[in-house]
Order: structure tokens, then C-alpha cells, then sequence
């Protein structure tokens, strides 16, 4: 939090032996625990209070970086400190003419933008509790969320459909945001764990649960990352993953926290904004990384002679230093020398045309991520760590050291935070940060908080330094017809290692054998036709990147061919109860629009094997 706060914060290191109960084994671990009276100053603090305070501190710097039209240019503008508390306050006042009260919540429906923070803010500072509604969501899915928290008015960055528009008292738009005077606010009596946002989780099953989240929750969450994550004055973050999720949310806090910048950027032009920007602290998801190295894996292909093979050796070298990194290892005389070579010829290069060459930490999460794709990132010099956490914990639960990760894990609990497993192997985390409730629902509430321990619903094991591995989620774990217990997220990672798999899903339980479909990595898929003369005539995006090929190339005897290699080839890392039988390509990306992916990109298991059934089912005949 900011310094004087960090200053009067308590921490001891002692484990809380006393709420262990018949359902939880001796397994776990306990970080820089407090008694239950040693709050921190910022715990003590609400929403509106903290940002107040640093905006006095920081009043003339830096608050966020905001894309200027600048013709072809690349260009950004600097948002002080104090000009986002100045029309963070006339948006809360006007709010609070219109006759929206401390305690009413107040929705927002946008992508990622400057405007978005500025709301989010001027709700703190109205005392009313922000909603978001994700932007993917289906109309009958916004209205939902809307009517299940009672959202009286609606933020949005375009025109809802007319079935939303009716369920609140009065839409907004982000391009005309209401003006009222930032010296009348009204007087509020928050406290602490008074609900300060509603976060409506993208279940991969049923209607989403509004997690009721506290100012406490957002503070601790905030202030816990830091301890493991230090955010300077002078550094520069990444802001372009969802805002409407609590990763980007509480890592803007974050940064806003140390008195440092967030960079508003747009997913569609990622590349030339990071190299605008050249952010010291870049926060995304494993997909972002993987399409980097993917990228990087097809230029290679498509070189030839010395270039390539220096490229090939940097690519092995970048992996085997970082292998030597992981877990506090040290790389020997002769592999510091080639890696240093290897960095003066390749990565430095790298780095500076990727917008990477300031990043002094990156962060991951939201989904799992390979080891073998963080090696690469820590040999060719960024110090990418993985964070755990869920909505229901705003955020942070165990995340790994910058100087000092194991790669296949997620770290170690971070702080405050207590992890148990169940006997089943289910983690049980307590902490400041875990929400208050689900709103609106006692019974989902019972099943997942119990005294005070939310059941994660993945399955962990800890390593003997207690770093946790996630094995998978609980409802994913499936048991073929053998009795055999597979993990599918671990066969999925395993086959997205090949530069030809852009994605994948396994289907297992109830099963004789594990099977795949598989999304092709389209790019590479598309290059590998041009080598073989076969028409590959891809679908592109606005980038120009494909996103998918017709079934006729699948069907291809060398597509096919090439295929059942790679998997061949992924089979080698897998158990053999694990090993994919068969597999069945798919001809375009899964999908959020379709249902197939959540909003954070999580595989929708039942919606994929329903719409896919006749290419499951053909997997299976005969068997």
C-alpha cells in the first residue's frame, strides 16, 4: 500500500495449527501470519480513503498512459494523479445528484479503457458498488447479472441491447460521462468490510455467482501482491486484460499503490503499443506468452542456413537457462557464457523489437502456463512468474518469487494467506482477501466458504519447499473405465508444447483411453500447407493472423500425417494411462461467442463435447 501504510504493517510467522478439520490433511502451509487484531493500517481503510490518500501523495504524477489519436503514430498521453481524482469526483457527484445512493450498485460494460478506471473510482468515491458486466456476455446474460444485483444504472462504451437498457434507470455512455461538482461529494460512513464491488464469476457450468467483495478484500489483495511482486514510483504496467476481472483490476491497484503508471493499451495492437511503451511490469495471460513463442518458433521454421541455426541454438539455450534458474539453481561457468553470447546476438534483439527490453516482472495468470515456455521467458531475460488466485479471493493466493520460482508451480502462499488440502486433494485457502459472500446466494455460499476456508475447487499438491502445483480442477478429473485417474489439463499442456497445436481439449472420463480434439495453431498449420503445395486459403483477423482453414485441408493425407507425428511425440511425456489414443482436428479457434470458452478463456467442457459429439463419438467407435 502506500509507504506509511507498508510501514505500519504487522507480520509474524507463525502457523495456525487450531482450524485444521476432519476434511483438511497435515498438508499445507502458513505465511507471515497476524493474530486476528494486528489489521494493517490499509486494512482499516476503505476503498474511497485509499485512493484519496495516494492521490494527495502523487497528486502530480503519473496515474495512467492513455492512446492519442495520432494518425499511423503510436502515440500516448500522461493522466496525473490528481486529474483521474478530479474527474473520478465529478463523475461520483453527478452520480449522486441523479439520486444514486451509498450502498447502490452501479454496473459498468466495457472493454479495457482509461474511462473504465475512472468509473471504477468515482464509484469508491459515491460509496455505491460497481458491477461489471462483461462485455462477452449475451444479452439474456447481461440482463441476468443486472437483475440478480440490482444495478441501477449502467456504464457502457456502447449502446446495450434494448432488453438491458430497460432493466436499469439510466444508461451512461464512457464517451459522454456525466460532470458534477468534484467538491460535492457525499459524506460517507463506509467501513471496511462493507461490500465495495460485485465480480460475477464466467463459470464454466451454470449462471454465473456475483462474488461480494469488500474493501478490505481489494486492500489486502492489493497490498499481498506487493509483498511478493514490489511495484517502484518509476515503473510503467500494462493494462489491456479485462478490467471487468479482478488479475487487471487489482493490478492496476497495484500500480497505483506505489505511485507508479498504467498503460491503457488495446489487445488488436499489442505489439507496436508495448514497443511504444516499453513497460517495466507486464501483466497477461499464458496465451499471450505462448503466441509469442509460437510466433517465434514459425520465423524460425521459415529460415534457412546460419540464421537459423543461431536462432535454433539461442532457442536451446534460452531453455536450458532457464531450466537451471528454476527453483534457485545456478547456472554453470560455460552455460553463463553461452547465454550471455546467446543474449548479445538474440535476445537483446528480441527483446527490444517485443516491447520487453524495461520489464523487470511479469506476471501470468488466470489459467495455467508451461514450465518449458517459462524457461524460455527466463533465459531470454524476462523474469516471468506465475500467480494463483480466483475471484472469490481477489486475486492473489500463492504466487512465485521473482528471484526465486520453480517452473510447474505456482509459488508459495503469499503473506497472510493459509493453504490446506483437503483429503481429496482439494486446496483450501483462507485470508484476508477472501470475499465476503455470494451475493445473493446462501446456498453456493455454504458449499464454498466454511469457516472462513474457501474450497477452491482445484486439486494441488505441494513440493518439498512447499511450492503448490495445480493439478487440475476437481470437476475436470476424469477416471476412464479402467479406474485409472487422468488430469486432462496436464495432457493439454503437454500437446500445445508443439508449435502445430494452438490449443487442445481432452476427453477421458467414463472412457477407455484419452482422446484429443485439437485446434490447430493456424499460422503454422498455414505455412506447413504452402510447403507442400496444399491450398491453405486460412481465414485471418484484423491482424491478418489465421483463425482457421477449411475441413478439406484437415482431411489432407500429410496434415494428417503430420499430426499424428506431433502427437507421437507428446505421447512420449505422457503416462500411459494419459497418452492420447486418437485425436480430431478442428477447423477453427474454440470460442466465447459460441459458449465453448469462458470470458477468462477457460474450456467450457460440456458445451465443446456437445458441439463437437460426432467427431468425439467417431473417436470411439467400435471400441
Amino acid at each position: 500500500m502506500s509507504e506509511s501504510a507498508r510501514r505500519d504493517a504487522t507480520t509474524g510467522d507463525e502457523r495456525d495449527e487450531d482450524v485444521a478439520t476432519a476434511e483438511e490433511s497435515d498438508a499445507g502451509t502458513t505465511a507471515d501470519k497476524r493474530t486476528a487484531d494486528e489489521t494493517t493500517a490499509v486494512e482499516k481503510q476503505t476503498m474511497d480513503e485509499w485512493f484519496t490518500g495516494v492521490a494527495d501523495e502523487y497528486a502530480d504524477r503519473t496515474l495512467a498512459l492513455v492512446r492519442r489519436d495520432a494518425g499511423d503514430e503510436v502515440a500516448f498521453e500522461e493522466r496525473t494523479f490528481g486529474d483521474h481524482y478530479e474527474r473520478a469526483a465529478e463523475v461520483a457527484s453527478a452520480l449522486s445528484s441523479s439520486g444514486v445512493e451509498p450502498g447502490d450498485r452501479v454496473g459498468i460494460r466495457a472493454d479495457t479503457c482509461y474511462e473504465w478506471s475512472v468509473v471504477d473510482v468515482a464509484a469508491y468515491l459515491a460509496g455505491v458498488v460497481l458491477v461489471p458486466v462483461f462485455p462477452d456476455f449475451s444479452p439474456d446474460q447481461a440482463t441476468y447479472v443486472v437483475e440478480d444485483a440490482g444495478i441501477d444504472a449502467l456504464f457502457v462504451e456502447d449502446d446495450p441491447a434494448r432488453q438491458v437498457a430497460d432493466a436499469v434507470d439510466a444508461v451512461y455512455r464512457l464517451d459522454d460521462l456525466p460532470r458534477g461538482n468534484p467538491d460535492d461529494l457525499p459524506d460517507l460512513n463506509a467501513a471496511p468490510d462493507d461490500v465495495a464491488t460485485i465480480i460475477y464469476t464466467s463459470g464454466t457450468t451454470g449462471d454465473p455467482k456475483g462474488c461480494a467483495i469488500t474493501h478490505r478484500n481489494l486492500l489486502a489483495g492489493t497490498e499481498m501482491i506487493a509483498t511478493r511482486l514490489p511495484v517502484e514510483a518509476s515503473d510503467v504496467g500494462t493494462c489491456f486484460l479485462p478490467l471487468s476481472h479482478v488479475f487487471q483490476r487489482v493490478g492496476t491497484y497495484l500500480f497505483w499503490d506505489a505511485g507508479a503508471s498504467a498503460a491503457y493499451m488495446h489487445p488488436d495492437d499489442i505489439k507496436s503499443e508495448l514497443r511504444a511503451v516499453e513497460p517495466s511490469v507486464l501483466i497477461t495471460v499464458p496465451r499471450v506468452y505462448r503466441r509469442i513463442y509460437d510466433r517465434l518458433q514459425n520465423r524460425i521454421a521459415g529460415m534457412s542456413g546460419a540464421k537459423r541455426r543461431l536462432l535454433d541454438w539461442a532457442d536451446g539455450v534460452a531453455h536450458e537457462y532457464g531450466e537451471e534458474l528454476s527453483g534457485g539453481g545456478t547456472p554453470g561457468p560455460l552455460l553463463r557464457v553461452k547465454h550471455a553470447l546467446a543474449d548479445r546476438l538474440v535476445f537483446s534483439k528480441l527483446r527490444s523489437e517485443l516491447g520487453l527490453t524495461n520489464v523487470r516482472h511479469a506476471i501470468t495468470g488466470a489459467a495455467s502456463i508451461d514450465a518449458d515456455l517459462l524457461h524460455f521467458f527466463w533465459g531470454m531475460g524476462v523474469p516471468l512468474c506465475e500467480v494463483y488466485g480466483a475471484t472469490e479471493t481477489t486475486g492473489p493466493v500463492a504466487s512465485n518469487y521473482p528471484d526465486h520460482f520453480r517452473a510447474g508451480t505456482v509459488g508459495q502462499p503469499i503473506g497472510d494467506g493459509e493453504v490446506r488440502l483437503a483429503d481429496d486433494g482439494e486446496i483450501l485457502y483462507r485470508g484476508p482477501n477472501v470475499m465476503d459472500r455470494y451475493w445473493g446466494d446462501e446456498q453456493a455460499t455454504a458449499e464454498s466458504l466454511t469457516d472462513g476456508w474457501y474450497h477452491t475447487g482445484d486439486i494441488g499438491e505441494f513440493d518439498d519447499e512447499e511450492f503448490l502445483q495445480i493439478v487440475d480442477r476437481k470437476k475436470r478429473i476424469a477416471v476412464l473405465d479402467t479406474g485409472k485417474t487422468v488430469a486432462p489439463t496436464r495432457i493439454e499442456s503437454v500437446l500445445t508444447r508443439s508449435r502445430y497445436i494452438g490449443d487442445a481439449m481432452a476427453v477421458a472420463d467414463g472412457r477407455k483411453f484419452v482422446t484429443a480434439l485439437v485446434q490447430p495453431n493456424f499460422e503454422a498449420l498455414a505455412d506447413f500447407a504452402d510447403e507442400q503445395g496444399l491450398d491453405a486459403d486460412p481465414t485471418r483477423d484484423d491482424e491478418g493472423t489465421p483463425v482457421a482453414v477449411s475441413e478439406d485441408l484437415l482431411q489432407d493425407g500429410a496434415v494428417r500425417n503430420l499430426y499424428e507425428e506431433e502427437i507421437e511425440e507428446a505421447n512420449e511425456s505422457l503416462a500411459e494411462s494419459e497418452t492420447v489414443g486418437d485425436f480430431r482436428l478442428i477447423s477453427r479457434e474454440f470460442s466465447v461467442e459460441k459458449g465453448e470458452l469462458t470470458p477468462t478463456l477457460k474450456k467450457r467442457q460440456s458445451e465443446i463435447e456437445e458441439r463437437f459429439a460426432e467427431k468425439i463419438g467417431a473417436m470411439y467407435e467400435g471400441t
